[in-house]
């Protein structure tokens, strides 16, 4: 009998992870799941720097964990003055030493420089000295995902804050971290023209949106989300603040909206459209006068 009940529980054991194999490999959106799979890799190369235990470096990585260690301090108070509370755990971050290690730790593509899954992982792309002007960035970046994730744990941080909410605060706080390849106006332009992420209400832990989700390059997806938290959080700062508080406690993220700025997400939305909207016909405007008194002149 107990044999038999321990080949059953086996069998089960055997059956769930043929079935999560399948949808990593099968369903579109499953970036968490391989994420998940990849999280269960050791972390036991990663070693913590004796000038700061706070970060962990892979051989080979040690010269770029200390740029990290010297950033640290900054990015860990700029998170929680934007993000109206102090981090609940210590900030660990693991610094890899090749993108094939990041790619191994976090399951995501090569060409990614920075993620959380349940620990914060840098590339080692980033010794690049392409990047010593985005490091600081890339690594606030990832601390706003993580002071979220402390908060809420990792279920509730996707399933309830829809993922423009996520990346645009990310993006907003780390000023541009994520999206430095696309510019405001650039972003603008694309919204005006219909070609924008589309602001869900709730997130999904299992179906969590990218840039692709909507046809949009990442650095896009980040620029259009950024805008939009920025408009969100200038309508009030105050009604800002109140929401930040409200989600971190495990509000849900629909609900909190309304009650602190007594519209909808589509509501203020629409609002935001107009404005850009406006914003570019003022300067399409002020072109046009320009190019006529520059005819007069030279007429």
């Amino acid at each position: 009998m107990v044999v038999e009940m321990k080949n059953t529980i086996d069998a089960a054991h055997i059956l769930a992870l043929g079935i999560l194999l399948f949808l990593t490999a099968n369903l579109t959106g499953c970036g968490l799941l391989r994420s998940g799979i990849a999280s269960l890799k050791s972390t036991s190369d990663f070693h913590p720097l004796e000038t700061d235990n706070r970060v962990l470096a892979e051989s080979g990585a040690e010269d770029l964990a200390r740029q990290v260690a010297g950033y640290l301090p900054e990015a860990i108070r700029t998170i929680e003055k934007e993000q109206y509370r102090d981090f609940t755990k210590q900030v660990t971050v693991y610094v890899c030493a090749s993108e094939d290690s990041f790619a191994g730790h976090t399951g995501l593509s090569k060409h990614v420089r920075g993620a959380l899954i349940t620990k914060v992982f840098l590339s080692g792309r980033l010794k690049d000295p392409v990047f010593n002007e985005t490091l600081k960035a890339i690594l606030t970046h990832e601390l706003s995902h993580l002071h979220l994730q402390q908060q809420l744990g990792v279920y509730h941080y996707n399933a309830n804050i829809p993922a423009w909410f996520q990346e645009g605060l990310a993006v907003m706080v780390s000023n541009g971290g994520g999206a430095e390849k696309v510019s405001e106006s650039a972003a603008v332009k694309a919204i005006v023209e219909g070609k924008h992420f589309t602001p869900e209400s709730h997130g999904s832990f299992f179906w969590h949106k990218s840039g692709s989700s909507y046809g949009l390059e990442p650095h896009m997806f980040y620029r259009q989300a950024e805008l939009f938290v920025g408009y969100i959080k200038r309508t009030s700062e105050f009604k800002f603040g109140l929401l930040m508080l409200a989600i971190a406690d495990g509000g849900d993220f629909d609900k909190s909206f309304r009650a602190t700025y007594a519209m909808s997400i589509d509501e203020i939305w629409q609002d935001f459209i107009d404005q850009l909207r406006e914003k570019q016909r003022e300067m399409q405007f002020a072109v046009n006068a320009w190019s006529e008194w520059t005819a007069n002149e030279q007429a």
